[in-house]
């Protein structure tokens, strides 16, 4: 942990050095911000796999939550072990592996509406009952010998040259602490194949992980991803948010399943707004003048999304690792990562290209305390969702 904090420190101080440097490079230093969402976090996959094999990119942070979280581990490794295309390559095979696991998606298989293939289980009787049953006994009735099918394909992981490694990219894996209800970020140096299963363990359904005396729950609950790290522990000048949860819905729920799938959305993103929230404001006072510049820097903020596609799928369908499913995910991922590119990358290092001014704090229109109008509020929440896609 020592020697984590050390490489940090480091990173950090030299943090204003490289602002004021930057476009001298031919790389662009970034970091990433890589959210949670199940087999969804295949869509991540391919947005990291067109990132990936951009030359002028350098990733030097990775903060991540759940299968955020394995996909971040994972290109890591890659990165660390054999660059960029070696990272690719890590994350095909974790990902195909997952799709080749026996799951919902093999006992239920495929279903068809009017033709058209549909990608969740909402109607499905097994998905029912599973669902059903998750509400009555708990994983620790359910599920005794405490089982758990990515564990196996995580061990592959070289965590331990993931630990020693100073000189890579820093990983940051958000945890919720059960007993505190506080997050715990693992850097480099405490990661394990425990520390990923805890960022992912949602408590209906897996026994919560135990690290060092503590237990965790999914991290989405406290940082869907922790951003915090990225700004105080990296030396990127960007952030690259791969966001996979919808901020903005049209319609309201009316169903009891679509009421508690808006309310995990909700809370699964509260964290996330806030921590936006406060670099926000950090901007909006150094553009001010308000702040010592030489202790603070600016951090721009970028995101990549298709909220229009993926929340069209339903939140059953995260748990679907029909292999079919996870490949058209990661062209949905590619296909956004490139054309995000395409509009933004010359923005890396000079602007933001997400609007964040409606969650500064101390404004009269901040999206989340007082505002003009109740119109108003919802126009700006839902222009900072959309941004960026």
């Amino acid at each position: 942990m020592a020697k984590d904090r050390q490489v940090e420190n480091s990173a950090r101080s030299r943090s204003s050095a490289r602002v004021a440097d930057f476009g001298k490079s031919a790389r662009r230093q970034i970091a990433l911000g890589l959210q949670g969402g199940g087999a969804h976090g295949a869509f991540t996959w391919g947005a990291l796999d067109r990132l990936l094999e951009e030359p002028t990119l350098e990733i030097v942070g990775i903060s991540g939550t759940s299968a955020g979280a394995m996909n971040a581990a994972i290109m890591a490794d890659g990165l660390r072990s054999g660059g960029p295309d070696q990272a690719r390559i890590a994350l095909r095979n974790y990902w195909e592996e997952v799709g080749r696991i026996p799951g919902l998606a093999r006992l239920i298989g495929s279903q068809s509406l009017g033709g058209t293939r549909q990608w969740h289980f909402d109607d499905a009787p097994l998905f029912l009952w599973f669902d059903l049953l998750t509400r009555i006994l708990s994983p620790y009735q359910t599920n005794p010998l405490n089982f758990h099918p990515l564990r196996k394909l995580l061990e592959q992981i070289d965590f331990q040259g993931l630990r020693d490694d100073t000189a890579g990219a820093r990983v940051f894996i958000c945890a919720t602490n059960v007993r505190t209800g506080r997050r715990h970020v693992f850097g480099n140096a405490e990661l394990s194949a425990d520390v990923l299963l805890a960022s992912a363990c949602l408590p209906n359904t897996f026994q919560a992980v135990e690290i060092d005396g503590e237990a965790y729950w999914d991290g989405g609950y406290t940082g869907n991803p922790a951003l915090n790290p990225l700004y105080l522990r990296t030396s990127a000048t960007d952030v690259i948010i791969i966001g996979i949860n919808p901020l903005f819905r049209d319609t309201v729920p009316q169903s009891a399943r679509d009421i508690i799938n808006r309310v995990n959305e909700i809370s699964f993103n509260s964290t996330f707004m806030l921590e936006l929230a406060t670099i926000a404001f950090i901007d909006d006072l150094l553009e001010a003048g308000m702040v010592d510049a030489s202790r603070y820097k600016p951090l721009l903020i970028h995101k990549i999304e298709a909220h229009a596609t993926l929340s069209t799928f339903g939140a059953s369908s995260k748990m679907n690792n029909d292999p079919t499913f996870l490949h058209y995910l990661h062209e949905i991922g590619r296909k956004a990562a490139d054309a995000w590119l395409k509009d933004n990358l010359d923005s890396i290092g000079k602007r933001s290209t997400i609007d964040l001014s409606a969650l500064i704090p101390l404004r009269e229109d901040f999206a989340t305390g007082p505002a003009t109008s109740r119109q108003s509020a919802r126009a700006e929440l839902k222009g900072f969702a959309s941004s960026g896609t």
